[in-house]
């Protein structure tokens, strides 16, 4: 599991330390990755900075997406039970 943010290597850090996360949190702050995936939100974070909006995604060992949960609402989130379900679909 990794987490992509637009945020600094600093303010993942802080987080990371804060909440005591035992996975990777990588800093994208142009984007690009975020871009990539699909899952930019221009505008959306606080002063209108552009974020990324809530998502996520089973990655295969080749690299292609067998899987991905996207949603417009940063308060809704999958169901742990649901990406395990994903996980046992696509092994």
């Amino acid at each position: 599991m990794v987490a992509i943010t637009v945020d600094s290597v600093e303010d993942n850090r802080r987080i990371v330390d804060k909440l005591g996360l035992e996975f990777p949190v990588l800093s994208d702050p142009s984007a690009e990755v975020i871009s990539a995936y699909g899952v930019l939100h221009p505008g959306g974070g606080m002063g209108g900075v552009d974020i990324a909006r809530p998502a996520e995604f089973l990655v295969g060992p080749d690299g292609r997406i067998r899987w991905r949960e996207l949603t417009e609402n940063w308060r809704v989130r999958v169901r742990p039970e649901h990406i395990i379900e994903a996980i046992e679909l696509h092994r």
